[in-house]
């Protein structure tokens, strides 16, 4: 059974909705694998991730990348994703380059660890549609912030 199987996606989802939601549901973003090495999540194209012209938005592509750069940060530093008391990976850089796009299917991303510091960690993700074609590279530069609360520099 997948790690992310349509029982546990149902149960995340909501668990999202009751906390208020956020990008993560509003672009229907689902996780398919996730390692300390890579997280490969897709996002299917719909009203809420289209631009005008009927493609996918820049934006949505560049958030999915975003997203599933986060997820592999966090398992980087914890791979079985149980601890709660993580510092965030925020992101403070974000550099795409949109070779191409679709207006149908769904846009994949692989995200991988490029550099993994003390307190900063670089991510490249690769977007590409269902026909494997390549739309999109993504890299982000993330910062390990402490969260509130944490006891450290509060």
């Amino acid at each position: 059974m997948s790690e992310f199987d349509d029982d546990w996606f149902e149960s995340w989802q909501q668990g999202l909705e009751e906390s208020g939601g956020n990008v993560i549901l509003a672009l229907s973003l689902r996780p398919i694998e996730a390692s300390a090495e890579q997280v490969v999540m897709e996002m299917p194209h719909g009203p809420n991730v289209r631009q005008g012209t009927g493609v996918f938005a820049a934006g949505a592509l560049i958030q999915l990348a975003d997203v599933a750069a986060t997820m592999v940060c966090f398992r980087a530093i914890d791979p079985t994703g149980e601890r709660d008391d993580l510092p965030f990976p925020l992101s403070v850089q974000i550099s795409s380059n949109l070779l191409r796009n679709t207006d149908k299917g769904k846009a994949t991303t692989t995200s991988r660890i490029v550099h993994r510091g003390r307190t900063m960690m670089v991510v490249g993700s690769e977007i590409h549609d269902d026909e494997g074609r390549l739309l999109a590279t993504v890299t982000g530069t993330h910062v390990m912030l402490q969260k509130r609360g944490s006891g450290k520099d509060d």
